[in-house]
């Protein structure tokens, strides 16, 4: 039940009980105006204190129920500033939530675009190593041939210089 539902039921209480009591007490009015005009036709004298006494008793009833009316609504004043208190309350706990929420969704999709480019980092680095391992194999090799190639290099001056000798000595021979 909403919060204006649940003011307005006790509201009704409220009048119901007021309106038994204004009941009863026009039923206890007429019982005695009844009794009263019963009386004044055997004692007309006798009842002329009483019927100002009823009257009396009428304005203070009268009295009662202004006095009663304006407790009612003093109570309904208050309920429906306790009723706006509570609404506004929820508005602002409605506001703060759906802000959150905007915030938490925020959130979130920052998480996934963290974890999408986390996964292309990892691919990335995975595959940079792989490079790397494949150049540094590639740097191996090259350096095996070149270490190869240095030695045939070496062999094949010492080749030439014995070559280079003997073709001097045999040029320098034939002079």
């Amino acid at each position: 039940m909403s919060t204006a539902g649940k003011v307005l039921s006790v509201v009704i209480a409220l009048f119901s009980i007021v309106w038994m009591i204004l009941a009863a007490g026009v039923a206890q009015l007429n019982t005695n105006a009844n009794t009263v005009v019963h009386e004044l036709q055997t004692q007309v004298e006798k009842l002329a204190g009483d019927l100002d006494q009823a009257k009396d008793d009428v304005i203070h009833l009268q009295d009662e129920t202004a006095s009663m009316q304006e407790k009612v609504d003093r109570g309904l004043m208050v309920l429906r500033a306790k009723q706006n208190d509570l609404e506004k309350a929820r508005s602002e706990i409605l506001e703060t939530l759906t802000r959150t929420q905007y915030q938490m969704a925020i959130l979130e999709d920052t998480i996934k675009s963290s974890q999408t480019t986390l996964a292309n980092r990892d691919e990335e680095l995975a595959a940079e190593k792989k490079s790397l391992a494949e150049a540094r194999s590639e740097v191996q090799t090259l350096i095996a041939k070149t270490s190869e190639m240095m030695n045939e290099l070496g062999s094949l001056r010492e080749k030439f210089q014995t070559t280079y000798a003997s073709s001097l000595d045999l040029l320098g021979g034939k002079q």
